[in-house]
């Protein structure tokens, strides 16, 4: 009979001892600009959402006007509830990300003895946000101006849908009077 040694197996004490290896310069310096990389493409798919949000709203006012449809105009306007409601998600969730993003960065820029820079530049994590931050109005950063804009297209959109509903309930109950 083998022993888990002899089978190529290595105990998970054994394991532990053996040190890790340390990342070069270059490894570190390459991961530092992936994850400011990273920063900046989520940041444009956050605007870019918000961008398509925007554009389905001035298209809902487009379809009103141009095809007097009640029915599609609802739809439109659930579809663009719709639309902020998961760009809001969208917002907090790249703010998840961002966090991480910043907390990997100063601590490579610490590793690569940048720390001088950092305090220089008043490098910090952001600060986590919630749905409701957008009521606060003291509190102001991107993600929050960006959530705000969502809020203020979701009751555009949910103005909509009331007006186009109750324009159907007034012709439904014309109909039935007559």
């Amino acid at each position: 009979m083998r022993t888990t040694a002899e089978k190529g197996h290595v105990p998970n004490q054994a394991r532990s001892e053996v040190p890790a290896a340390e990342p070069s310069e270059e490894t570190l310096r390459k991961m530092l600009e992936m994850q400011w990389q990273d920063h900046f493409q989520t940041r444009t798919q956050t605007w870019k959402a918000l961008e398509i949000s925007a554009l389905v709203a001035v298209a809902l006012v487009g379809v009103d006007w141009r095809l007097e449809n009640r029915w599609v105009t609802i739809a439109v306007s659930g579809l663009l509830l719709l639309l902020a409601l998961l760009g809001m998600q969208i917002t907090l969730r790249h703010r998840t990300v961002e966090i991480r993003t910043f907390e990997l960065v100063i601590a490579v820029e610490r590793e690569l003895g940048a720390g001088v820079l950092v305090r220089r530049l008043r490098l910090k994590k952001p600060n986590r946000i919630a749905w409701w931050d957008i009521f606060v109005p003291w509190r102001s950063n991107t993600p929050l101006f960006i959530l705000r804009m969502y809020f203020i297209i979701m009751l555009f959109a949910l103005c909509y849908v009331t007006f186009r509903l109750w324009d159907v309930l007034v012709v439904l109950a014309a109909a039935a009077v007559v």
